[in-house]
């Protein structure tokens, strides 16, 4: 159960890890592979979901589960619909790949409790 935590917190932290990374392609250029047209909102939207799920890993609270779950789920929305209109350029959207998988694993970790 421990190390279930543990991978719980590592993949919050990892979104918001990719989320700065996404916010920051805007400016550094060798970043510029992170770069889309959504990418500021979709950088604060990854990161405020990463450190929600952080939150919720450390704290049994239901409240603070339920919400989380909910935003993780608006948030897996926005990234899984960004992944069907652009389907031809899916692999030249890094973000969008990594954080649809840590997304899903942050909804089955807010699902398990």
């Amino acid at each position: 159960m421990k190390a279930m935590k543990w991978l719980d917190t590592l993949f919050a932290w990892l979104l918001v890890l990719l989320g700065i990374g996404h916010f920051l392609s805007l400016w550094v250029a060798r970043l510029a592979f992170l770069r889309g047209p959504w990418a500021p909102a979709a950088a604060v939207a990854i990161i405020n979901v990463g450190l929600m799920n952080a939150v919720r890993a450390q704290r049994s609270d239901r409240l603070l589960r339920s919400m989380t779950l909910a935003a993780t789920l608006l948030a897996s929305g926005v990234v899984f619909t960004i992944l069907y209109r652009f389907p031809g350029n899916i692999l030249h959207q890094p973000v969008a790949l990594g954080a649809a998988a840590l997304i899903v694993a942050e909804v089955l970790f807010a699902l398990a409790g």
